[in-house]
């Protein structure tokens, strides 16, 4: 396997992170019908993501081979006020979006992308850090799991007016 670099997000990587966002929503479409069409939102998503990235200590960072784009990932520092969360627990990171090129997965990127992710927030001080994942996607709760996150918080979703 090639070696790769990860590296801070640039401007010219816009159409690249589009094109990866598209692919991971569509994934994420099969999943659950809650997601919108990836083309149809990803230009904003991304604009929506940079601000919170600029505003939250956080990075978008670039995986890539010789200028080729294979995956990203993004974080940022999430400050909640629960008053029943421990102070470590309320100001934690949050991996907002990872992605790896298909034919990258199972090679170890999902994982140097996380610990890359890890590195760019530990200065802030947090001691935790959160990633969410859709219940049927059980690929990437395995990549996670290995990369050692554990179940948190687990949300159950009951849709109103159907029947039993």
């Amino acid at each position: 396997m090639a070696a790769f670099v990860i590296r801070p997000y640039r401007e010219a990587d816009r159409a690249a992170v589009i094109a990866a966002e598209i692919d991971l929503q569509e994934y994420e479409r099969a999943l659950h019908d809650t997601r919108l069409p990836g083309a149809a939102v990803m230009e904003a998503y991304l604009d929506r993501l940079q601000q919170d990235v600029a505003a939250q200590s956080g990075a978008i960072l670039i995986a890539e081979d010789g200028g080729r784009f294979l995956g990203l990932v993004a974080c940022v520092v999430v400050q909640d006020d629960a008053v029943q969360e421990t102070a470590d627990s309320n100001i934690h990171g949050y991996i907002t979006d990872i992605y790896v090129v298909p034919e990258r997965r199972g090679s170890g990127l999902a994982q140097a992308l996380l610990q890359a992710a890890e590195s760019h927030l530990a200065p802030t001080g947090i001691s935790r850090v959160r990633i969410n994942v859709l219940a049927a996607n059980a690929m990437a709760r395995r990549a996670y799991e290995k990369h050692g996150f554990e179940p948190y918080e687990v949300m159950y979703e009951k849709r109103l007016g159907q029947s039993d």
